[in-house]
């Protein structure tokens, strides 16, 4: 039997539920489970990841003295400014997972586990992580004038998709700071440096390579916003800190203005997930459970965790292998076909598949959209 690369430290009558996840999503890799965190003193040099609760953290922790490779999923029920604090001392925990009255949510268990063992494997997209049927619609702002379209139309399509009119408005808002921060905060020019971030309120106009992505998806019990752009800078000291800040109430409102729309973000949603691909991808997702009143909603546990990911297939060379796997060879060909004007503008071959191909934002869009006419259905990346 291989050495295991996966530990479950908590208290046995929990120990069953999450033991089926977690073999399901690593596909049944042999693992550590005890509810005393000092078996951990003597796990093998191959182990990963630990999956604990917020009883047991601070002795797990305390037991991994010399691993700083481990990373630790955190089961909590209470995600307050103690546990930030924890968190934002010991980078080793990837982040928390909202333990209500029936349990953790067992797909982002799922997911978590998954981007820990298997970093090379394509990230889902939060539209992915909704149940089969759910409905999606995507905005590439260039501008002020698109975000603030884009904004609008987030409420107006959620109302649409069943939504109410609170939760509706309230999506209307996390989209506007996930766009601000996508938009204003993340584009840096060829040295490295902000160009938009220090004047929030000026008119702009990104280039190709710079215009993010937003997309939210509705089913019947969640509602998600991804905000997805191509830099990379998203930090998790900043991600963290600024929620903490919001916890004190210490937001500074003089800054770039980032830290208080990450607080809003997160207290508004019942999850927010970051994963950064540095230098290369931040993606923000913003997901809210509308089985929950108004009031629920504020109560209710939250997860947070943030992932640094490595460059995986591009969003590009998904659509299209999708379009190859889904239709045939001939699918890839009539895409071609309806893009090429704007393909050979940016010197791309589409049927040149790569798993780092890449293209604007702007081509990117007509792409997926002709690859969803030509296979006959809505296209999941």
């Amino acid at each position: 039997m291989t050495e295991p690369q996966l530990a479950m430290v908590v208290d046995q009558s929990a120990q069953g539920a999450l033991k089926r996840c977690l073999i399901a999503a690593s596909g049944g890799m042999s693992m550590m489970i005890d509810s005393d965190p000092s078996v951990l003193y003597h796990s093998p040099r191959s182990l990963k990841l630990v999956v604990t609760d917020a009883y047991h953290l601070m002795q797990v922790l305390h037991c991994l003295p010399d691993r700083p490779q481990v990373r630790v999923v955190v089961c909590s029920s209470d995600l307050g400014a103690p546990m930030l604090t924890l968190a934002l001392t010991d980078p080793r925990i990837v982040g928390f997972l909202a333990w209500r009255e029936v349990g953790i949510r067992p797909w982002e268990l799922t997911y978590l586990v998954r981007s820990v063992l298997l970093p090379s494997e394509t990230p889902p997209r939060a539209a992915e992580l909704m149940v089969w049927g759910s409905s999606s619609i995507t905005w590439c702002p260039q501008t002020s004038l698109d975000r603030d379209a884009a904004v609008g139309a987030v409420e107006l399509v959620a109302r649409q998709f069943g939504v109410g009119r609170r939760l509706a408005t309230l999506a209307s808002d996390a989209a506007h700071e996930l766009l601000m921060n996508a938009m204003y905060n993340a584009p840096v020019d060829q040295w490295g440096k902000p160009r938009y971030e220090h004047d929030r309120g000026a008119e702009i106009h990104l280039a190709d390579h710079e215009v993010p992505s937003l997309q939210l998806t509705v089913d019947h019990a969640h509602l998600a916003l991804e905000c997805v752009d191509p830099f990379g800078r998203l930090d998790r000291h900043h991600l963290l800190s600024g929620v903490l800040r919001g916890h004190h109430g210490e937001v500074d409102h003089a800054g770039s203005g980032g830290g208080i729309g990450l607080f809003r973000l997160f207290s508004s949603a019942s999850i927010l997930r970051a994963e950064v691909v540095p230098g290369h991808r931040t993606s923000v997702s913003w997901i809210v459970d509308r089985t929950l009143d108004h009031r629920e909603r504020y109560t209710t546990p939250r997860s947070l965790y943030f992932v640094t990911g490595r460059e995986r297939a591009t969003a590009l060379y998904q659509i299209l292998a999708w379009a190859h796997r889904e239709g045939n060879v001939k699918a890839v060909a009539r895409i071609r076909l309806r893009t090429l004007p704007y393909a050979v503008v940016e010197g791309l071959n589409v049927k040149n598949l790569q798993p780092t191909m890449k293209c604007s934002p702007a081509l990117l869009q007509r792409i997926r959209t002709a690859a969803s006419t030509v296979v006959g259905r809505t296209c999941p990346y």
